[in-house]
């Protein structure tokens, strides 16, 4: 009786600091959920204002720039999560946007088509997109990713072929100042977006690390000292920060004396491991 009652309280902390971690990691995602919609919304309000102040957003770029949006800066933005590298993310994205996408959506935004008619295409791409987003890296989902792919890759070439042809048809529209417009505003946009993709990665990195710190200790000075000494001593590096926080345990985050020898002893670990 002695030993089952030895067995089962462990497991059954186990078991009460698995779902203290889940509720967590839940608050946290829907308090950044939020915090990540308004802040660029505000962003992208700011950056719009910026090139209306100089004379390259007006209204008529209203409907390319909710094409953007949509099409672009949304599904960048979920693509944030699968950074592992901000870095080599940064290059790869300042590369992308002079490719065929922002060809395609300026093409797209120079030909209007009727209000149900790109009211179908909107959605129709979003929700496809979104598929998309969701099942990149997914093994149980990789064939609704290559459907969706496929659609988009459908959708995107009829139009492409469409607006080529409006372009034949009708060149002197296509060569004008509103035209540059609608070729350099989602350039500017997506280029603009980058910034905020890379403090929000690290924002977001910072979230899932520092989360494990409301496990070891309750005491909300002990919770802010640990970032904070963690974060200078491994010279902001989140993937540090993490390593540090899962080779800790709560006796060692009891006061800041113990918390600053944690640190000193994974460091330590660390300097061995490499050599």
């Amino acid at each position: 009786m002695l030993r089952y009652s030895s067995n089962y309280k462990p497991r059954k902390l186990k078991t009460a600091m698995f779902f203290i971690l889940c509720g967590f990691v839940f608050q946290t995602a829907r308090r950044a959920t939020l915090i990540t919609t308004g802040t660029l919304l505000l962003y992208i309000l700011i950056v719009v204002y910026l090139l209306y102040s100089i004379d390259v957003w007006n209204t008529g770029q209203l409907k390319n720039t909710i094409l953007w949006f949509v099409f672009i800066g949304f599904v960048q933005l979920m693509n944030t999560t699968k950074i592992t590298e901000p870095k080599e993310y940064l290059k790869a994205s300042l590369n992308s946007q002079v490719k065929l996408i922002v060809l395609i959506e300026f093409l797209v935004a120079f030909h209007s088509y009727g209000f149900i008619t790109e009211l179908f295409l909107v959605t129709t791409a979003t929700l496809f997109a979104c598929c998309s987003v969701f099942s990149k890296g997914k093994t149980e989902y990789k064939q609704a990713q290559k459907i969706s792919d496929y659609i988009l890759a459908i959708m995107g070439t009829l139009i492409f072929i469409d607006s080529i042809l409006n372009i034949y048809n009708e060149p002197g529209k296509f060569i004008s100042v509103d035209t540059f417009r609608d070729f350099l505003v989602p350039m500017l946009l997506s280029v603009s977006l980058l910034p905020y993709v890379y403090v929000f990665y690290y924002l977001l990195a910072y979230e899932r690390a520092f989360v494990i710190t409301h496990i070891y200790t309750d005491s909300k000075q002990l919770q802010r000292y640990a970032k904070i000494r963690s974060f200078v001593a491994f010279k902001g590096k989140p993937s540090l920060i993490h390593k540090w926080l899962i080779y800790s345990c709560i006796p060692e985050f009891e006061s800041k004396e113990t918390i600053r020898t944690s640190i000193d002893k994974f460091k330590e670990k660390q300097r061995e491991s490499t050599v």
